[in-house]
């Protein structure tokens, strides 16, 4: 088996990995689009690959950093079967047809000649070709029930992570191969943990998104809920409102769930909550597929029991922040002309206001540099407001939909693979797995797969 990382550099941005399996199948495991880039460069490195030269497309989960880029090799990949988990196929349709409208913008905006990188027709006629799979369930290449001697396999295990989450095991002659695409071994709010194989894994290829951050000792996530309602509440008696920047998928339903409870507990007044209209869209798929797919509280329907209301582009133009009101908009990175950071503009020179971060930020997006910045310090989050004093109250609470890098590096120890393929993080997080595992597992083969390089596993 060789493996062949496709995306243009070792960091969390467009996920995309080669599996050639020795004459028995050609796989590609996801195909993301980078958040920060733009063009043909926020695709991962497809010209790597012949074209029709794939047997098979796997997407472990519809984050658009995992399936951004589905469109563009299905195109080049036309024999290419898609395997994809229920609530993936639910959930990618929609975000890819809101891409293609970002493209169009950013074609006006930009002069990006190139967007939109595929069209509404050419993606409605490639969902025939995607299969939705059950968990825990064996299926060969064509996507049919092994009936035994088929030379690879594979079978989904649920991630944890967002709706429609899983990890992906291949066996393939006897050997036991496992991606684990974004994981969550930890119980969140709506979502449960992941439930992964825990033995014999010959080759485990693993996300280390949070290996450059350490667990405080004392976390938990419910000190963590705990904090975040005592900090809307004293927002709340100042008389002002809070933003949290969301991402429309997963961070929009994980959030709803939580003051959901808040408020039923009364912990929380029964207050009026805004998300975006993509953010409603995601959370109705969250409300159909509730009793057929991993999660907690399978009886909570979000839109119809919270009842939020939709802010969309026109409506957040024209309206400005209210007293006790809770603005859950997307992005959560805070790109510029997206809602959040429309929203943020008005937020940051109110001092009885707040802005909470509640997952990741890159450092360089707009959220990012904004949750860096002190009190009184100014901030660029969209150039054409220039700079703005920080005066609203900005804070962060750990509510990652990511596993703990403790959690992966046990899970890892745990399994004890041969072989250890470090992907989808950050410099600092690939070497602290790297130096970490070398310590501990000296005969472990770990690797950091240099992108465009074969290498055979």
């Amino acid at each position: 088996m060789r493996l062949t990382n496709l995306t243009r550099a070792n960091e969390i941005g467009a996920n995309s990995y080669l599996l050639d399996f020795d004459g028995d199948g050609r796989i590609v495991l996801d195909a993301g689009m980078h958040p920060r880039l733009d063009g043909l460069e926020a695709l991962p490195d497809f010209s790597l690959l012949p074209v029709d030269s794939v047997d098979a497309i796997f997407v472990s989960h519809a984050h658009h950093d995992h399936t951004g880029g589905l469109p563009v090799i299905t195109r080049e990949q036309p024999r290419a079967r898609v395997f994809m988990s229920q609530g993936t196929y639910q959930l990618a349709d929609p975000l890819l047809h809101n891409s293609i409208e970002i493209m169009l913008k950013q074609r006006l905006d930009k002069n990006i000649l190139e967007y939109p990188l595929f069209t509404h027709k050419e993606l409605g006629n490639q969902v025939a070709r995607w299969q939705p799979c059950t968990l825990r369930r064996p299926l060969d290449l064509h996507g049919q029930p092994i009936l035994g001697g088929e030379p690879l396999s594979f079978t989904f295990h649920d991630a944890g992570h967002i709706l429609g989450s899983v990890g992906i095991e291949f066996n393939h002659r006897g050997q036991r191969v496992l991606y684990t695409g974004d994981v969550n071994f930890s119980d969140q709010t709506l979502m449960q943990a992941a439930v992964f194989p825990r033995e014999k894994i010959d080759t485990l290829i693993i996300e280390t998104t949070r290996g450059a951050h350490p667990t405080p000792p004392d976390f938990t996530r419910e000190n963590v809920i705990n904090r975040l309602a005592e900090s809307i509440l004293d927002i709340f008696d100042q008389g002002g409102a809070v933003l949290i920047p969301v991402f429309a998928l997963g961070k929009t339903q994980e959030a709803l769930t939580i003051l959901h409870l808040l408020q039923k507990q009364g912990r929380l007044p029964r207050t009026p909550i805004f998300i975006g209209g993509l953010g409603r869209s995601f959370t109705q798929i969250y409300d159909k597929l509730s009793h057929v797919t991993p999660r907690a509280y399978p009886n909570l329907q979000l839109l119809p029991q919270m009842q939020p209301e939709i802010m969309d582009g026109r409506r957040a133009r024209e309206s400005r922040p209210k007293k006790g009101h809770i603005y859950l908009i997307s992005s959560g990175m805070m790109t510029e002309k997206t809602l959040s950071n429309l929203f943020a503009q008005h937020f940051l020179p109110q001092k009885h206001y707040g802005i909470f971060f509640i997952g990741y930020c890159d450092p360089d997006s707009p959220a990012g540099r904004l949750r860096a910045a002190k009190p009184g310090e100014k901030v660029v989050i969209n150039p054409l407001a220039g700079e703005q004093e920080v005066r609203c109250k900005l804070d962060y609470f750990d509510l990652t939909a990511h596993a703990k890098r403790e959690d992966l590096l046990n899970y890892i120890l745990e399994v004890n693979p041969r072989t250890c393929v470090l992907v989808h993080g950050d410099t600092p997080a690939l070497e602290w797995f790297q130096h970490e595992l070398q310590n501990r597992r000296p005969d472990m083969r770990v690797l950091i797969p240099t992108p465009g390089k074969e290498i055979t596993l």
